[in-house]
């Protein structure tokens, strides 16, 4: 009997529901639409958890600095960790792996509602537990990336990475409304319990799907495999400039994100119900960025728009900073989203249609911590900037930077792009 449950399991993996699912496109794929689900409903978790800790550095400390801080220490060991979790992902079975990494995250929300609901909870133990987030993040963001390409249907993976994206954004809108309704009525340790909740529907995805074969081959010990994919990463000159762009756009471009408490707060003086509807606004242009990709992502237009959008993305931070509304500065916001997922979403489906399966793991743990990581360093580097400069001049100043660094990346990889258009 579970030998041929298991063949019936197997057989479904890549083939529609019923005959109406045909019409369904992309989510006609059991197992595709299985995963999608789930990762959507652990996410509206992760943002309405993500609001709380937001709004509670501000709450505890009522300053900029302290706001990027805790910021960057839910980021900060992206850079050290998630390079190697993905050596490590290239020699584990990636579903086990995945289901082992969520478990751990929800462990970590139960302790974040437990200390808030307690009222033990200070903005130095904030910053410990967001390291300790930080940390099991990185784990899971190497795995989260790949396991989009083996369980996409063959050939659509380009669509499965927007259509991700949109999932993703869609609730990047949804989580902050359910926290702002969350931290009215229940207070801001509800947002933590929903978040440790939503992992069930991620976890049981996993135990249910089937994930396509890759083959993988390691060459050595742990860390000759480390060091080879940094070489290769290094030695790839698409590859290598793919991870600059994304490192621009995610420190300069996208760190204003992380300081939306303060903005919303100290700027405006909108305080929780602002933030909300600042994430909410971003969500809702991310949505839209993703559903044009989603329509375009094949187009050979796409390694063109991807690198021009970093240098939007500047412009829209500068403009951010300049506005003197919160009106004008929650339609900055809403296309600063769009503008955010098309080089995110962009810059992503190129690096996934370039990577040698081998190093895949090592890769994307490297991509994980370009485009996790920074956005919690360029927080930071906005509130230590905003004693200096105010948090208007700071946030032009990033804004100034991506502009700058784009346009050089841009210049020194005209060739390279060229090459691409070509061959995409």
């Amino acid at each position: 009997m579970a030998n041929i449950f298991s063949r019936t399991v197997a057989s479904a993996g890549h083939r529609p529901l019923t005959s109406i699912s045909s019409r369904l496109g992309i989510f006609g794929d059991r197992n595709y639409a299985l995963y999608a689900l789930g990762n959507t409903v652990s996410a509206l978790g992760m943002w309405a958890q993500r609001i709380g800790v937001g709004w509670m550095s501000w709450d505890l400390s009522h300053s900029a600095t302290w706001v990027g801080l805790v910021s960057l220490a839910q980021f900060l060991p992206l850079i050290f960790f998630a390079p190697l979790f993905g050596g490590l992902l290239d020699r584990c079975d990636p579903k086990r792996y995945a289901i082992v990494t969520n478990l751990i995250l929800t462990a970590l929300a139960a302790v974040l509602y437990v200390v808030t609901a307690l009222h033990a909870l200070t903005i130095e133990v904030l910053c410990g537990l967001s390291i300790l987030l930080g940390i099991a993040n990185g784990a899971y963001h190497p795995v989260r990336l790949s396991l989009v390409n083996e369980v996409a249907p063959l050939g659509r993976l380009s669509q499965a990475i927007a259509t991700n994206s949109i999932l993703y954004n869609l609730s990047r809108s949804v989580g902050p409304a359910l926290a702002g309704v969350a931290i009215a009525s229940l207070g801001v340790a509800a947002t933590f319990a929903l978040n440790a909740i939503s992992y069930a529907a991620i976890i049981y995805a996993l135990a249910v799907i089937e994930i396509r074969a890759v083959k993988r081959k390691p060459s050595g010990g742990f860390t000759h495999e480390f060091v080879a994919g940094i070489r290769y990463v290094a030695g790839h000159g698409l590859i290598r400039q793919l991870m600059l762009m994304s490192v621009v756009a995610s420190i300069f471009g996208r760190g204003v994100v992380e300081q939306l408490p303060a903005i919303s707060g100290g700027l405006f003086q909108r305080g929780s119900s602002g933030l909300a509807l600042l994430t909410t606004a971003a969500g809702l242009g991310a949505v839209i960025g993703g559903i044009l990709l989603s329509k375009r992502s094949a187009g050979s237009w796409l390694p063109v728009i991807a690198n021009r959008s970093a240098l939007w993305l500047g412009l829209s931070v500068i403009a951010l900073g300049a506005m003197p509304t919160f009106l004008l500065a929650t339609i900055v916001v809403f296309l600063l989203g769009i503008v955010g997922v098309i080089c995110g979403v962009g810059l992503q489906v190129l690096l996934q249609k370039t990577i040698d399966e081998t190093f895949r793991g090592r890769v994307l743990g490297l991509w994980g911590t370009c485009n996790v990581a920074g956005p919690g360093i360029g927080g930071a580097l906005i509130g230590g900037a905003t004693p200096l400069l105010g948090l208007r001049g700071a946030t032009i100043g990033s804004g100034v930077l991506c502009c700058l660094l784009a346009a050089w990346i841009m210049w020194r990889g005209r060739q390279l792009s060229s090459a691409v258009i070509a061959r995409t």
